[in-house]
């Protein structure tokens, strides 16, 4: 192994010298892959994190709650547009009815202690599954 000028670079040292060379080459270079390989691995996450349906994979209960809630707000507006289509006159009483509900205090109340317990549903079902 001599270079250009016939003068071999690696001839002044001696064989635990090369031996460590190698070793500390071969160290370096697994270094090296393990820092691309984390680079790779650190780009692959980011790029499953900017896909937009990554957060739609979801249990079974949050896909059938979504269903279900989706099915209450299209039941929802679609009684506020049929009573609309009927006359003007029945959908501002409707309006008007539905806000009191809405406002009334007890189902306010009621309203605001179903949302507070709602985390709480899904870890009472995951218990009940559990046993």
């Amino acid at each position: 192994m001599t270079s250009k000028g016939g003068f071999d670079p690696l001839t002044n040292y001696t064989e635990e010298q090369l031996s460590e060379f190698v070793k500390a080459n071969d160290a370096l270079e697994k270094e090296e892959a393990k820092i691309i390989n984390d680079e790779i691995v650190e780009e692959a996450k980011k790029i499953s994190e900017k896909k937009p349906m990554r957060r739609l994979r979801k249990s079974p209960l949050e896909i059938l709650n979504r269903s279900l809630f989706i099915l209450f707000l299209g039941s929802f507006l679609f009684s506020f547009v049929s009573v609309y289509a009927i006359s003007r006159w029945w959908f501002f009483w409707y309006l008007i009815s539905a806000f009191s509900c809405i406002m009334y205090i007890p189902n306010r109340r009621a309203l605001k202690e179903l949302l507070d317990a709602w985390p709480n549903i899904h870890d009472l079902l995951n218990s009940s599954m559990k046993k």
